[in-house]
């Protein structure tokens, strides 16, 4: 039996490939996490808050990379 590595590693990489909207989702929640991020160093949200907003953000957004996030 003979493996095509090549095959193999395509077919791998089209599993974790993400649809244009799961992309589009992705970039919608690093621009709230961005604006968030400012609005927690003006003082205007508090960690506790900024937190929360978070999780909601990415529950909302659910982004395909959030493990990496928290």
């Amino acid at each position: 039996m003979k493996f095509d590595i090549y095959k193999i590693g395509a077919e791998a990489e089209s599993e974790h490939e993400m649809s244009k909207e799961q992309s589009r989702q992705e970039v919608h929640y690093k621009m709230a996490r961005k604006m968030l991020q400012i609005l927690l160093r003006r003082g205007i949200v508090t960690e506790d808050e900024y937190e929360k907003i978070d999780a909601l953000n990415r529950q909302s957004f659910s982004p395909q990379l959030a493990k990496v996030y928290v």
